[in-house]
């Protein structure tokens, strides 16, 4: 369990946290970990003045165009357009913050604000961790939905929490290892259908195991 989370990467949306693996691009300091992380336009550098000032009145010939890597298993590359600037936020500290989207007449609403600590990153290798956060979040619905995380009954023991998570996680790993067969290359996949095909095979053996054993006993009485 302990390997797993560190081999974790911490990424922050503007109302919940989640623990997703990067397979390149994780820094570690003798300070901290670093992040990259989505914050609402809300937030305020500790001048007092919303971020949203800047994403609203932000001339659009401030905006760079770059291209990012899609996700592992397809082809082709993103573009976005992207500004960068160092901020020093509340309750963060000193920061970069990119401002990403995916037009470059696209307006502020639609504009994306991502953050990091990582001061030697360029925005292109910004945009590209968070686009992989979107794996791991179909991972953690996947544990929440068809594998019971979080609806484990148990108290705020560290040691508890950790190991109800640590339960789920191998749920996961265990119907990826009895039903590799059925994850084809190239084609997608999620847990719903594995935990499907395990259970038709498990009653399935039990039927013919079943059927075996009466024949067995007809042709012994017989």
């Amino acid at each position: 369990m302990r390997a797993l989370f560190y081999r974790t990467f911490c990424s922050y949306d503007s109302r919940r946290v989640s623990l997703w693996s990067l397979s390149a691009g994780l820094r570690y300091t003798t300070r901290r970990w670093g992040f990259v992380f989505a914050i609402a336009r809300t937030w305020k550098p500790v001048e007092d003045q919303a971020i949203k000032d800047l994403v609203t009145h932000l001339p659009r010939i401030y905006y760079q165009r770059i291209r990012v890597p899609r996700l592992p298993g397809t082809k082709g590359c993103k573009t976005f357009w992207v500004y960068s600037t160092r901020l020093c936020l509340r309750h963060v500290g000193d920061v970069t913050v990119v401002l990403s989207k995916k037009g470059r007449n696209v307006g502020p609403k639609h504009t994306k604000i991502l953050v990091t600590n990582l001061d030697e990153w360029t925005p292109r290798q910004v945009v590209g961790a968070y686009q992989r956060r979107w794996p791991v979040e179909q991972i953690n619905r996947e544990l929440k939905t068809d594998l019971g995380l979080g609806a484990h009954q148990v108290s705020r023991e560290e040691g508890r929490i950790e190991k109800s998570f640590g339960m789920a996680v191998l749920a996961y790993l265990l119907l990826i290892r009895a039903c590799h067969q059925e994850m084809l290359p190239g084609t997608s996949w999620s847990i719903a259908p594995l935990q499907h095909a395990l259970r038709l095979r498990i009653i399935t053996n039990q039927v013919e195991h079943n059927v075996k054993t009466r024949l067995t006993k007809a042709h012994k009485v017989a």
